[in-house]
């Protein structure tokens, strides 16, 4: 009998797990920035995200009807501070996840968030409460790539921004949002339509400040902002040209893209030869030969180099997709740049992290390719799922130490072909590596000021471009950016508002990884994949040049 008692007992108690609240798991709606960055508060009146486990049905329940309630199939909020506590309005709960809106009247600062399914209250998390912090609706749902901006045709007509549906400059655009900030009526019924009062919304595109028309509730959906905006003259063309939206002056909200075309067609990107391929699909090669060196000065007794010679490729086979987007693959265009925010460091230790293009569907190559120069004959190992390469040296202890070999001169890549790719040879011809004018001046970065920084040695059509990343460890949250400079400058500027959503170096500063890389491609280092079986193919040499600094 006691066993069978104690059997029903355990059973009853895995059935009525109490809900739980992931840490760090209440982001904004739109941005999904993470709480450890400056953008990544709750703004009053605005849509937020709770992940979590036991925090709804099953079966997950939205909504129906206005006005929202501040319960849903037995779910609800509370956000206290002090003696002051306020219910959410959730208006769509699931057992992972809740969609809410954070009450116009909630108090501002930090809060405490409390989930409550059925009289049962899960574990307390903090939430930083605001004014005013936008976040922009993306196409894949997490705050980055192709936004929900729409091209304003005619009231009939407002198809959805995309790289194969370019804007045009002058053409006004509808983007999507929530977090402007608080209005004065009730938030769980449709709002008013009219531009929020209190709130300056600036909308930037390409690095341009866009003329705004409206900014305010969107007709019909309460928590959900709507800001038009105009396409500036002078903004940049290309498939994924940033767009981020500044209130107040200085809260800046997550990046996402908009594609900009003089006809309106689909997108063209003369910087990227695989843009195309990855918007409209193909079968593509890439090949990279890196030399990557990074000089390690904060928290270091002695200020080091590490350095490593690499290559890295794929052929593979991609799909059209209505909003194609990678980090990799989809570049600001010359002269701007764009931003992603997201957990954990972004860059994983190395620039290569962060820049490895998607694999895609593998294509049959046949043997793995041989690289010719002067470190020898060098051929490709598999070295991750759709990956090839080869680590030919490093500087690090205990990892090839003293074997670096990549230099300039003539290189040559070589494919013996397969199944699904023929057979290949592409030369580059690799100069002498860029000269970084002001990297040991770089160490303390003001956040709040533009960043600058200055080379010689490079050609009228190289591409050159610089890459940060900034992760605070203790919340495990990170922003990276990626600039490219203008082709025959010798230096380039990070806007303060690039900077701004980069989490503070911790006076810890091992609780912090921090680092800023400045890439140069030679124009003669870049050279075509001819191939049967390949749409676009290319093989180019990167010099990464890399940066420890401390973001304050």
């Amino acid at each position: 009998m006691f066993r069978i008692v104690f059997a029903c007992v355990l059973a009853s108690s895995a059935l009525a797990q109490p809900p739980l609240v992931y840490n760090r798991a209440v982001l904004n709606g739109a941005s999904f920035a993470p709480p450890g960055i400056p953008g990544g508060a709750i703004a009053q009146g605005s849509i937020f995200t709770i992940f979590g486990s036991n925090l709804g049905p099953a079966q997950a329940q939205r909504a129906a009807t206005y006005p929202l309630n501040t319960s849903l199939a037995g779910t609800s909020i509370a956000v206290s501070q002090g003696n002051t506590t306020v219910n959410a309005i959730p208006f769509y709960v699931s057992s992972g996840q809740i969609n809410a809106i954070m009450p116009s009247n909630a108090p501002v600062g930090l809060a405490s968030l409390r989930v409550v399914v059925g009289g049962t209250k899960s574990n307390a998390v903090p939430v930083q409460v605001t004014t005013t912090s936008f976040g922009i609706f993306a196409a894949n749902s997490a705050g980055s790539g192709p936004g929900i901006l729409q091209n304003f045709v005619s009231a009939a007509s407002t198809p959805t921004n995309a790289p194969t549906m370019a804007a045009q400059p002058g053409q006004t655009i509808i983007l999507w949002g929530t977090g402007l900030g608080p209005i004065s009526g009730a938030d769980n019924v449709t709002p008013p339509v009219a531009n929020l009062a209190g709130v300056k919304a600036e909308v930037f595109v390409g690095g341009q400040p866009a003329t705004v028309a409206y900014a305010g509730r969107a007709p019909g959906f309460a928590g959900t902002d709507q800001i038009n905006f105009v396409v500036p003259r002078n903004a940049p063309s290309g498939c994924w040209v940033p767009v981020y939206v500044r209130t107040n002056g200085t809260n800046v909200s997550n990046f996402v893209t908009i594609s900009i075309q003089a006809n309106g067609a689909t997108c063209s990107d003369a910087l990227n030869p695989l843009a195309n391929a990855l918007v409209a699909g193909g079968k593509t090669g890439a090949i990279a030969i890196v030399r990557e060196t990074t000089h390690e000065d904060v928290s270091v007794t002695v200020p080091v180099d590490v350095a490593a010679d690499f290559t890295i490729g794929a052929f593979s086979s991609f799909s059209a997709a209505p909003y194609a987007f990678h980090p990799a693959l989809s570049l600001p265009p010359a002269g701007t740049c764009t931003e992603y925010t997201g957990k954990a460091d972004l860059a994983h230790g190395s620039f290569v992290g962060f820049a490895m293009p998607p694999p895609g569907a593998a294509l049959n190559a046949g043997s793995p390719p041989v690289l010719t120069g002067p470190p020898g004959k060098v051929t490709f190992t598999p070295v991750l799922p759709g990956y090839q390469g080869a680590l030919i040296g490093s500087s690090a202890p205990g990892a090839m130490s003293g074997s670096l070999s990549l230099s300039p001169g003539t290189y040559t890549v070589s494919g013996g072909g397969g199944a699904d790719v023929g057979s290949f040879t592409a030369t580059l011809n690799v100069p002498s590596a860029i000269t970084w004018v002001n990297r040991n001046q770089i160490t303390d970065i003001d956040r709040s000021q533009p960043l600058t920084v200055s080379w010689t040695g490079s050609g009228p059509n190289d591409v050159v471009g610089l890459v940060g990343v900034g992760a605070d460890i203790t919340s495990n949250s990170a922003t990276a950016f990626a600039c490219v400079a203008q082709p025959g400058t010798n230096s380039l500027t990070v806007p303060a508002d690039v900077l701004s959503n980069v989490p503070p170096t911790q006076q810890y500063v091992l609780n912090s990884a921090d680092v800023i890389y400045l890439v140069s491609i030679p124009q003669s280092a870049i050279a075509a994949i001819k191939a049967t079986g390949l749409d676009t193919g290319v093989a180019l040499f990167a010099y990464v040049n890399g940066k420890t600094v401390i973001f304050q």
